[in-house]
């Protein structure tokens, strides 16, 4: 009996200990959990909430603006002018080396420069030639230009053809649109004709040359597959 009592006695000395020891007590706070005090707290004002220094806003990035779009490469092509003879090739040739273009010179047998032209014969004066241009397009006829090389200076040239045939065929059917002074002849038939073969040229650069017709009457510029 005296045993029990002894443990007894034991467990309530450790009990009130237990509860004795700090941080241990029940209704303590801890740290991070200290109680609010209501006296504290104050409630702003709208006008008190507006006077608050106010944190600056993240700074927006600018939008990038989209790239610009990569031009399309303009295409080129190959191209045979001709035919010139041993006077006017020089000059051709001063023209295309201004364009920095890579050009082979061909020499060509009379047969294979031989062309079909139909034109008006020279007129007086330019401006008698340019009243002939206004007359052709009347009749419908938009493809012409005016002679300024000195042999033929103010003829009206119309065509040109290297086969014969169809030469007589646009003949016949300028006669039938009222064109009564146009005639056909043939060109370029000298010996010693040369013409050139262009390579990589733009159509841009084609189209410039193209308008030298009038500087070498019977010339023709046309594309054809690059060698």
């Amino acid at each position: 009996m005296k045993r029990l009592v002894w443990v007894l006695l034991a467990v309530n000395v450790a009990l009130f200990g237990y509860f004795r020891l700090p941080g241990a007590q029940p209704g303590e706070s801890r740290i991070g959990h200290e109680a609010i005090s209501p006296e504290k707290l104050k409630i702003l004002t709208p006008e008190e909430l507006a006077a608050l220094p106010k944190k600056a806003p993240e700074p927006v990035p600018p939008a990038q603006a989209p790239a610009a779009p990569v031009p399309a490469p303009q295409p080129h092509a190959c191209y045979d002018w001709g035919y010139f003879s041993t006077v006017d090739l020089p000059r051709a040739r001063h023209i295309l080396d201004k364009f920095s273009l890579d050009v082979s010179v061909r020499q060509q047998t009379s047969k294979d420069a031989t062309r079909y032209w139909i034109y008006i014969p020279p007129r007086k004066s330019m401006e008698e030639a340019q009243a002939k241009v206004g007359e052709l397009s009347a009749l419908g006829v938009e493809e012409s230009f005016i002679v300024e090389e000195p042999r033929w200076r103010y003829a009206i040239s119309l065509a040109m053809y290297k086969d014969e045939a169809l030469a007589t065929r646009y003949l016949e059917e300028l006669r039938k649109r009222g064109v009564r002074s146009a005639v056909k002849g043939v060109r370029n038939h000298e010996s010693g004709q040369s013409s050139f073969h262009i390579k990589n040229m733009s159509e841009a650069t084609a189209g410039e040359i193209g308008k030298l017709k009038p500087d070498f009457p019977g010339s023709e510029l046309k594309q054809v597959a690059c060698q």
